[in-house]
């Protein structure tokens, strides 16, 4: 049994758990694609003199649309539930261990989505700004999560960098398009794709993955402190 396995099981599950309660008829979903629609726009300006760089456009995308990419990541999840005993079988200790860090993430960032989601619920906001969002923010508390979130995206994004430089690796995503679409794993095979090309064009991805990591562990500091100008 290859060690990551299980922990790739685990976060499949707890993606799961989120799920459920994203269909429970109570729970405000208008208010979540609010509150995740300004977040992507507030880190696609934020990183905007970086993801405009050529070098580092396809990982900026990727980094918005798919590691932060909403409500679409479920049909994605049942997918990789699906075909979970091909992949432990067939991929490298290194890849599971990405795979399980990459449903980390986005189970713990749904997480705290979700309980922010609930404060603007109450609040009744309609419309964010960065006044009301650091207010959520900080109701929201969470730090040490907070914490452990941007530093699982410096260490997937430093482990994707990594992985991108085995060219067998993205050879095997590859070979493997046509039968995953054929098979119903498309968006997962794509995901993976996607993900590996788009740190395969920046090269060394290392600045790329330093600056996120500087720079949303210092807004976070700030949004915790009341800072008016967190951003």
């Amino acid at each position: 049994m290859k060690k990551y396995a299980d922990r790739l099981r685990q976060a499949l599950i707890d993606s799961h758990v989120l799920a459920k309660r994203l269909d429970e008829s109570d729970f405000p979903l208008a208010e979540l694609e609010l509150l995740q629609n300004w977040q992507r726009q507030r880190l696609a300006l934020s990183f905007k003199d970086l993801i405009s760089q050529e070098r580092y456009h396809a990982a900026g995308d990727f980094f918005l649309a798919e590691l932060y990419g909403g409500l679409h990541f479920r049909e994605r999840d049942q997918e990789m539930e699906r075909v979970l005993p091909v992949m432990v079988r067939m991929l490298r200790e290194d890849m599971l261990l990405a795979l399980a860090e990459a449903f980390e993430l986005q189970s713990l960032s749904l997480s705290l989505d979700m309980d922010m989601t609930a404060i603007l619920h109450k609040s009744g906001w309609k419309k964010l700004n960065t006044a009301r969002y650091g207010e959520i923010y900080r109701a929201c508390g969470r730090r040490a999560d907070r914490e452990k979130q941007i530093e699982i995206i410096r260490r997937l994004g430093l482990e994707l960098n990594q992985l991108v430089h085995h060219r067998l690796v993205l050879w095997m995503i590859r070979t493997v398009r046509g039968p995953a679409r054929a098979a119903g794993f498309g968006l997962l095979q794509s995901f993976l794709e996607q993900g590996l090309t788009a740190f395969r064009t920046m090269g060394d991805g290392t600045e790329f993955i330093e600056t996120i990591w500087s720079k949303e562990t210092k807004v976070m500091r700030r949004l915790m402190a009341g800072d008016e100008n967190p951003f």
